[in-house]
């Protein structure tokens, strides 16, 4: 017995009720002719008889038991008349994109099943990519959030920033520590990709300053304490020397030490400290990724040719807006005229 035919029809309605409905839908042939499928099936014929019975094929029958046991009634009521549509329409598309956006992830194959469920109409991946690319959607890895962010993040954050005045300098803070044994790259080949690598384990404790009003800095050091901070703060001032520094920072313990504290204080630098667990709110961090994918990808001779790969893609990057417009709209809007 074909595996479709173990599954039981499930009794949405009672035998009594089934046949009530059937009678008073004697107009609607499409609908009746399903309703008569599953009153076959809940007689207990098999779904191959069933569909023999009504004139449609074994697995026409098959796909109507599977809406009739997922859905009941709804299950059955065709959506469109003539046949499935080949695509969807200008109005269907706007419902599709509304749907998508009650879910923050989706999977290329969970959108071909909710189009086909919702919609009647079938498209190969390819074609659902083209449409959610015109729907703005990105394709890529979600970033991941800490459980312990809280909710209002991104109003903590406003709330901390100070008032923008003219003079003012803005950027980020971060630490990152780029290692060899790091593999982050993709590559499309026809097989399974090799990257010949030196294996060796190199890491570079780096300190990165991106300015989105001032010159940006970076800077290799052994550690990472509070005197290691305030050695790199005098960098920052060094290459932004008149005015205000606002400096965009997380809560590492080293940041919040009182060296550090007291030396921003007599060096005019203004600490604003991120909502706990929110390091997607530092711009700074995908200029770390980027350079996390070039070293990945890239044969590195020593530690030397390591650190200045990092201060060379550090610099390139930095000198572009474009990793933090989306932060300068959100957070700064007109006020950012005042300092640019």
């Amino acid at each position: 017995m074909p595996w479709c035919e173990q599954i039981p029809i499930k009794r949405h309605l009672t035998a009594e009720d089934l046949e009530l409905r059937i009678k008073s839908l004697k107009k609607d042939g499409e609908i009746l002719r399903r309703l008569y499928f599953v009153k076959f099936r809940y007689g207990g014929e098999n779904v191959e008889k069933a569909a023999e019975r009504i004139g449609i094929s074994k697995n026409e029958g098959y796909i109507w038991q599977r809406k009739w046991n997922a859905q009941g009634y709804e299950g059955l009521v065709p959506q469109y008349d003539g046949g499935r549509p080949s695509k969807l329409s200008l109005e269907n598309r706007n419902k599709l994109k509304e749907m998508l956006g009650e879910k923050s992830t989706w999977t290329t194959d969970e959108v071909r099943v909710l189009i086909h469920n919702e919609f009647g109409v079938e498209y190969t991946l390819k074609q659902i990519r083209i449409i959610l690319k015109k729907f703005n959607m990105n394709y890529a890895k979600p970033l991941t959030q800490d459980y312990r962010r809280p909710e209002n993040a991104e109003e903590i954050l406003k709330k901390n920033l100070p008032e923008i005045t003219p003079g003012v300098t803005i950027g980020f803070f971060d630490q990152s520590s780029p290692q060899t044994t790091a593999n982050t790259q993709r590559f499309w080949s026809f097989g399974r990709p090799v990257l010949i690598k030196n294996t060796a384990h190199l890491r570079a404790n780096t300190f990165g300053f991106y300015s989105i009003n001032g010159q940006s800095v970076v800077e290799h050091h052994d550690h990472s304490k509070k005197e290691d901070v305030c050695r790199f703060f005098g960098s920052i001032r060094k290459a932004n020397p008149d005015g205000d520094i606002i400096i965009i920072l997380d809560n590492f313990r080293s940041h919040h030490a009182h060296l550090t504290l007291a030396y921003a204080r007599q060096n005019r630098i203004i600490l604003v400290f991120l909502p706990p667990y929110s390091p997607d709110l530092n711009p700074i961090e995908y200029i770390w990724k980027s350079i996390k994918r070039i070293i990945s990808r890239t044969f590195i001779r020593d530690l030397d040719h390591m650190k200045q790969i990092i201060v060379d893609a550090f610099k390139k990057y930095s000198s572009s807006l474009s990793f933090a417009r989306a932060w300068i709209t959100k957070f700064l809007g007109d006020d950012f005229s005042i300092i640019s």
